[in-house]
């Protein structure tokens, strides 16, 4: 399913909070208890109530409808477009849910410590094979998640941190992962991302199997003559 900035009338908020990654704690009738998904609280806090379509804010005392929950989690870089941001949320989230069954891949099938897969080599398995630039400790690449954007992706190859200069998104992989799949759930993303090295194993093992054999090398050597 795709959605369209029609959709968002109808658009219930508990699936946009569930586009955001954000999982109800507590439902009682038709109100469901959240944790803010725009900050760090200790106690869940906000409240949505599915019949009427709103939400409530017992920290701020604040309250309103989907459009002035998307304005308080969009970033700067969405928050000149907050129809086209609750689209691009769910969007994603469709996709990511698309990808996540397509490399249904439990973490236990490769031994991975995924928090320190070097991003370069995620890069090659996101079809990123060489970056188109190199600045000492900086390697430079075509943006994954925005095909319009030009070497705008940087990664720190010492701290295995990247950032893109258009966007300003920043982080390690799990970020770079989420910025991909739209997803915020941590075990959904462990098994993109080892979906994601796996199908690059195989690639490469595959390139391996399949080796040319070597050109034949001819020789100037005089030919012997026979004997009369």
């Amino acid at each position: 399913m795709r959605y369209t900035e029609k959709d968002i009338p109808g658009m219930p908020i508990t699936a946009f909070l569930d586009a955001l990654g954000e999982k109800p704690v507590k439902t009682f009738e038709d109100m469901k208890l959240y944790y803010a998904p725009h900050r760090d609280d200790s106690e869940p806090m906000f409240v949505v109530n599915e019949k009427a379509n709103r939400w409530y804010d017992h920290v701020t005392d604040e309250s309103g409808n989907l459009k002035d929950l998307a304005k308080l989690t969009a970033s700067k870089f969405h928050s000149n477009d907050i129809p086209g941001y609750i689209v691009k949320v769910m969007n994603d989230n469709e996709i990511a849910k698309e990808m996540l069954r397509k490399r249904a891949i439990e973490p236990q099938v490769i031994q991975l410590d995924i928090a320190k897969i070097p991003l370069t080599d995620f890069m090659k398995a996101l079809g990123h094979e060489h970056p188109v630039a190199a600045d000492g400790d900086l390697r430079i690449y075509n943006s994954p998640f925005d095909s319009s954007a030009k070497g705008t992706m940087v990664i720190n190859i010492r701290t295995n941190l990247w950032r893109d200069t258009k966007s300003d998104a920043h982080g390690g992989i799990y970020v770079l992962a989420h910025e991909l799949t739209g997803c915020s759930n941590v075990t959904e993303l462990n098994r993109y991302i080892i979906g994601e090295m796996s199908a690059y194993k195989r690639r490469e093992e595959k390139k391996q199997e399949i080796k040319p054999e070597p050109p034949t090398v001819e020789t100037n050597q005089p030919k012997r003559k026979m004997r009369r």
